[in-house]
């Protein structure tokens, strides 16, 4: 989920900001009756995590100062809320949203994965999603200050000083002027007065400069602690007013929720009844569709049955498909027994294998619609089953079933029997012919 950075932009003070020794942070806020908040430094440590009943902003603000210097105020919602966006304007740093409201998924995942080696948890959900809100913002510089991390590696730099590089990072400073900031601050006052060839008047100037520049941050702080106590003042009433309304609005609640319970207790009721309802249906609709498809199946065994009695039509059992699953289901379905005739619709794709299967049924012939392969009729053949064309032979179909006139089948498979003895004549004379030729060429070697 991609942050979206708000326009707080944080006024550039140069290496002054690091005078008060406190680290830069992140801060969570999670705004209402109860805040909850959340505070990490630039390493992803926990700082801080706790709720406050009731809290103003100066409250809030208060607790926040008491752990560093805030450059990111982030919250779990978009947009934020007026009080986040407030506190981040008071306290000069940026703010983060998500591009959408988050997930409690998402947090309790998120939340759950950074307190894996911790033993702290969140004791409600307000300071769970002001967590969520900061381990958020921190992952989305994470890998910006991993990369800070390596570059200083070979530096000699303590963490506080690394904290503050990352800090100037975050704010817009490139890297490589981040840690010149830093690091500059670092040199002993004699190297600094040695290279720049300063004079004792230089450091009492320079500390004028500090003293005002002090002097400017106290009244702004002033300033501040004034902004904050009118807003406090502003706020206790506006709590007072809200807890008014809330007492109302509990009273409307109950009873709504009363009236509710006794609705949704209905329509489960209800929704269960429909639900029985739909699967009896279901049921009965499977059941209705069986039965009629095994009375066709039924009477139209009957209609065989009646037929191989007659001396003048012999039943035909349709096989739909020259597969093993073709043949399976028509032998369930028509109950196919030796000596049956067969209506093979479609000898496409059958092979030695499938005729096989046919073969040790022991059909008393096989009409096909279509050519049958030359390995699939060998194997027939080999078993003395006629394979006949359906068009030499007229085939009247019924609804499932067909039939045909038992003097036309006779007739075929007369000419079938024929034809294949023939052929075995011819194949007996070919290897009788190949024998003696065989015979010959031995003879005239020798």
């Amino acid at each position: 989920m991609e942050i979206l950075w708000r326009s707080n932009k944080l006024q550039d003070k140069g290496p002054e900001r690091f005078e008060n020794g406190k680290p830069f942070i992140i801060a969570g806020i999670d705004p209402g009756l109860t805040v909850g908040l959340a505070i990490i430094d630039l390493r992803g440590r926990l700082l801080y995590l706790g709720s406050m009943k009731e809290a103003s902003r100066s409250d809030i603000i208060n607790r926040i100062i008491e752990h560093g210097r805030a450059i990111v105020v982030a919250s779990d919602v978009h947009p934020a809320p007026e009080a986040v966006r407030r506190i981040a304007s008071m306290l000069n740093a940026k703010l983060c949203t998500p591009e959408r409201v988050l997930t409690i998924s998402f947090k309790n995942e998120l939340v759950s994965e950074f307190l894996s080696d911790s033993e702290s948890t969140p004791e409600n959900s307000h300071e769970r999603d002001a967590l969520a809100a900061a381990v958020r913002a921190y992952r989305h510089h994470e890998m910006k200050l991993r990369q800070i991390e390596k570059k200083l590696e070979d530096l000699d730099i303590g963490e506080a000083d690394e904290l503050k590089i990352k800090g100037l990072v975050i704010t817009g400073k490139p890297v490589a002027e981040a840690i010149k900031l830093v690091t500059d601050r670092q040199e002993p006052v004699e190297v600094i007065r040695e290279q720049a060839g300063e004079k004792p008047e230089a450091d009492i100037d320079k500390l004028k400069r500090t003293l005002r520049t002090q002097r400017s941050t106290i009244k702004h702080q002033r300033l501040l602690i004034e902004k904050l106590e009118n807003e406090n003042r502003s706020l206790k009433k506006r709590i007072r007013e809200l807890r008014d309304e809330k007492s109302r609005l509990k009273s409307k609640l109950d009873r709504l929720h009363y009236e509710y319970s006794r609705d949704l207790l209905l329509n489960r009721e209800l929704s269960h009844k429909l639900k029985v309802i739909d699967k009896l249906q279901k049921k009965y609709n499977e059941e209705k569709s069986r039965r009629m498809a095994l009375e066709r199946n039924l009477d139209s065994l009957l209609r065989i049955r009646d037929m191989e009695f007659s001396p003048d039509k012999t039943p035909v059992k349709i096989i739909d498909t020259f597969t093993r699953d073709g043949i399976r289901r028509a032998c369930s379905k028509w109950k196919i027994k030796r000596g049956d005739v067969l209506l093979l619709r479609s000898p496409e794709g059958g092979g030695s294998q499938t005729a096989s299967i046919l073969r040790d049924i022991g059909p008393r012939a096989i009409i096909t619609e279509d050519k049958m392969s030359h390995q699939a009729l060998e194997v027939l053949e080999d078993g003395d089953i006629p394979v006949i064309s359906a068009r030499s032979i007229d085939v009247e179909i019924y609804n499932d079933f067909g039939s045909v006139r038992t003097q036309d089948l006779n007739t075929e498979i007369k000419k079938w029997k024929n034809r294949l003895n023939e052929k075995r004549k011819k194949r007996e004379e070919e290897e009788l012919l190949k024998l003696i030729d065989q015979y010959r060429a031995q003879r005239r070697r020798k």
